[in-house]
């Protein structure tokens, strides 16, 4: 089974420019990743969220459990990472090419 690293590591040791929130948005953006609400377990009745990988983009890693349950951390393998990458910047220059349409 392949190693799986946070995020922010992988970034990090890749030395890529992108950050952990602009990957993840674009990943929510492209069905790869989604929200995920649940209760808060202090009792207060607060809406918590995390972030996780769809069936799709578990191509690019695994929802590792965390200590709650129900709640996951989404883990990525260094040897997708750059096809990853690759549905980054193609959704980035999407929304670019919207952008300039709109403003003509």
């Amino acid at each position: 089974m392949p190693t799986t690293k946070p995020l922010k590591t992988l970034i990090s040791d890749l030395g890529v420019s992108f950050d952990a929130s602009t990957i993840m948005n674009a990943l929510l953006k492209t069905g790869h990743a989604e929200n995920f609400e649940y209760a808060s377990t202090t009792g207060s009745g607060a809406k918590k969220s995390f972030r996780k990988l769809t069936h799709t983009g578990e191509q690019f890693g695994i929802n590792k459990p965390s200590m709650h349950p129900f709640k996951t951390e989404a883990r990525f393998y260094a040897e997708t990472f750059p096809a990853m990458l690759q549905v980054v910047v193609e959704h980035l220059r999407k929304e670019v090419a919207e952008l300039h349409i709109a403003q003509d």
